[in-house]
């Protein structure tokens, strides 16, 4: 099963790609070109603008388009799509080529046409890039703190660290010094053998409680992981989901923009006003058929 939206009107509008920009809030969205594309996808879900290519072609799959009339019709979704709308139409033709040249897309033969479809290789770009929902996030009730001190002259180390405590979704207290309501020990150990970093990382148990001086844990959660930053985003993309006509590409890339920061804490931790789980169950069927699509 693939994860399909449809573009009202494209057969009207292949002639020109719409010149203007989108606005989500207060931010502005503009149209980029090749030059500085790279930059842009930084501040997204995507880093590269092959893998655009690759979401789109997730979106479009069931229309069962041929690679003869593929970039006519690209070129009409291009200026119907809030998503695509924000970047040059050559720089995402270009990612297209570039998606086939490395072997990431194919044309597949129907009948006597050849459909774009994504490789094994492409899925599991894809699916590294785009973010699970843990729906069961299994809790064992203890928050842990994590230190370590790495000397400046392993600096690289110390990065290497620090980003794995950021992936598995630990918060950052202070420098140096973490914490998590998930166990980190097992995977702790295993970069801690790989980089030689013996004696430089402790992990201590916190209790159920987690106070830290006089702030309790509540409040500790909210400030260390931002929760009420990341919960306006979600209540200004389900503001942005009243006013649209349908769940689209742009809605969809955007919640999983969200996602992506989310730290997706335990359920039991999460404040009252907390809008996530109400953002996925929005999203959720979509966002399935999206997983489903992107299994090898």
């Amino acid at each position: 099963m693939v994860f399909t939206f449809l573009f009202p009107s494209v057969i009207l509008v292949y002639e020109r790609i719409a010149s203007g920009s989108i606005i989500m809030g207060k931010t502005k969205r503009v149209l980029y070109t090749t030059k500085d594309v790279a930059m842009r996808l930084g501040e997204g879900l995507f880093s590269y603008a092959v893998d655009i290519a690759l979401w789109n072609t997730i979106f479009m799959a069931d229309l069962s388009i041929p690679f003869g009339a593929y970039g006519k019709i690209f070129r009409a979704q291009v200026a119907a799509d809030r998503f695509l709308r924000q970047w040059n139409y050559d720089t995402i033709k270009e990612a297209v080529a570039n998606a086939r040249r490395q072997q990431l897309l194919k044309p597949v033969k129907r009948g006597r046409r050849a459909i774009p479809e994504i490789t094994r290789t492409g899925k599991r770009r894809l699916a590294a890039i785009i973010p699970i929902y843990d729906e069961k996030r299994v809790w064992d009730g203890r928050m842990h703190l994590i230190t370590y001190d790495v000397p400046e002259v392993n600096h690289t180390d110390r990065d290497t660290l620090r980003e794995m405590l950021r992936r598995l979704g630990a918060g950052k207290l202070q420098d140096s010094v973490w914490i998590t309501p998930y166990n980190p020990v097992d995977i702790i150990r295993i970069t801690v053998e790989q980089k030689q970093l013996a004696g430089s990382v402790i992990v201590s148990d916190m209790g159920r409680d987690g106070a830290i001086g006089e702030e309790d844990l509540a409040s500790l959660i909210v400030r260390i992981w931002r929760l009420d930053v990341i919960n306006d985003r979600y209540e200004e993309w389900l503001r942005e989901y009243k006013r649209s006509d349908r769940l689209d590409q742009w809605l969809v890339t955007s919640y999983f923009t969200i996602l992506r920061d989310d730290p997706q804490l335990p359920f039991t931790l999460l404040p009252k006003w907390w809008k996530g789980d109400r953002a996925w169950c929005l999203v959720a069927p979509k966002a399935k058929e999206l997983y489903l699509a992107l299994r090898p």
